[in-house]
C-alpha cells in the first residue's frame, strides 16, 4: 500500500507523534526511548495498519486462507494465486488437485472434482462473491468483479475461484472471497458481509475489554479499521484521505492536528499535546489515562519494531 509524500513523511514521526499528541492527560516532559536512534528505520507508510493489527491481527497473515477483504498479498498488492491454496499440489499434481468449474455461455456451471469427474450443475449465485447475473467477485467498486459466463476456474478449498483462463490477465488469480456475502446490493455487500460483521464484533469486544471503550465507540473504531482494510484490499493501496478519515474515528482527532501538536512537543511546548490529548479522550468517551493506554496499546508492537519501549515514552 502506498501513500503520498506527506503521509510518508508523517509515517516517519507518527510512532511518537500519536503517543505525544493523542495519549492521556496530565504530565509533561519530553519523549524518550530505550533503544534505537532518534530516526529509527521505518519499514512502512500505511500508518493505520498498526492499530488494525492490534485489533485484528495481521490483515493478511496467510494468503492461503482468504479473509474479509483479503484475497491479495499485502506485501505486493497482488491478488492471491492458485498456488497459495491449501489444496494446490497436495497430491503433487499442482492445480489438478483442485476441483474445477466450467461456466457455459448462459452462466450455468459444471463442477468437476480433482479427478475430472462431473459432480453437479450450479448457478453463479451459489458461489461465494456472487454479485448479480453472471458476475462474481470481491470489493465494492467492481475492480475485482468478473463475468464468468463461458469461462473456467479452479475451485479452491475455501470456495475461492481462481481463473483458469489461459491468456487472461488474471490467469491463476483469485476472483472472489470465501466469505463474501450473497447480497444483491453490490454497493455495500463487501462491508456488510456476514464475515465482516463477525470480524467487527470480535474487534469491538477486544477494544472494550482491553481499553474500556463503550460498545458504540468500540464498534465505530473496529468498523473504521475494517473498512480501511477492505478499501485497501480492493484497490491495492490507501490514500491520505482514507487514512485521515480512519485516524479521526480511531483516535478522535485529526491526523494533521496530531502532527502539528507533536512538532510543538518536540520544540518543548507540551500545551498543544495536552490539549489534543484531552480532546481525544473526550471523543472516545475515555478518561485521559485510559486514552493514553489505548494509544500506547495501538502502537506498542510498531514501536518495538522501531526500537522504542512504549513504557519509556513520556508526555
Amino acid at each position: 500500500m502506498k501513500l503520498n509524500k506527506l503521509a510518508v513523511r508523517a509515517g516517519m514521526i507518527v510512532a511518537v507523534a500519536v503517543l505525544s499528541a493523542c495519549g492521556g492527560g496530565g504530565g509533561g516532559g519530553g519523549g524518550s526511548s530505550s533503544g534505537g536512534s532518534s530516526n529509527p528505520p521505518i519499514d512502512s507508510s500505511d500508518i493505520v495498519r498498526y492499530p488494525y493489527e492490534t485489533v485484528y491481527g495481521d490483515a493478511c497473515r496467510s494468503s492461503s486462507e482468504p479473509t474479509p477483504g483479503c484475497t491479495f498479498v499485502r506485501a505486493t498488492g497482488q491478488r492471491v494465486t492458485v498456488s497459495a491454496d491449501p489444496v494446490y499440489n497436495s497430491q503433487g499434481f499442482g492445480s489438478d488437485d483442485l476441483w474445477y468449474v466450467q461456466f457455459d455461455s448462459s452462466g450455468r456451471a459444471s463442477v468437476y472434482n480433482d479427478l475430472g469427474q462431473f459432480q453437479y450443475y450450479a448457478n453463479p449465485s451459489e458461489f461465494a462473491g456472487y454479485v448479480s447475473g453472471t458476475t462474481i467477485g470481491v470489493g465494492v467498486t467492481g475492480a475485482f468483479w468478473e463475468n464468468v459466463a463461458g469461462k473456467q476456474y479452479w475451485f479452491g478449498k475455501n470456495g475461492v475461484l481462481y481463473s483458469a483462463n489461459t491468456g487472461a490477465s488474471n490467469y491463476g488469480q483469485a476472483i472472489n472471497n470465501k466469505d463474501a456475502n450473497k447480497a444483491g446490493d453490490s454497493d455495500s455487500f463487501a462491508l456488510k458481509s456476514q464475515a465482516n460483521v463477525k470480524l467487527i464484533k470480535a474487534g469491538a469486544d477486544k477494544l472494550m475489554k482491553s481499553y474500556g471503550l463503550s460498545a458504540s465507540k468500540a464498534v465505530a473504531v473496529a468498523s473504521a479499521l475494517n473498512s480501511w482494510a477492505v478499501m485497501g484490499a480492493e484497490r491495492g493501496k490507501v490514500t491520505e484521505t482514507d487514512m485521515d478519515k480512519t485516524f479521526k474515528t480511531v483516535f478522535g482527532v485529526q491526523f494533521n492536528e496530531a502532527i502539528s501538536a507533536f512538532k510543538s512537543f518536540q520544540a518543548g511546548d507540551t500545551s498543544a499535546a495536552r490539549e489534543l490529548t484531552n480532546r481525544s479522550a473526550t471523543a472516545l468517551g475515555l478518561k485521559p489515562e485510559q486514552a493514553q493506554d489505548f494509544v500506547k496499546g495501538m502502537y506498542k508492537n510498531a514501536l518495538a519494531k522501531w526500537g522504542y519501549d512504549v513504557e519509556q515514552i513520556k508526555w
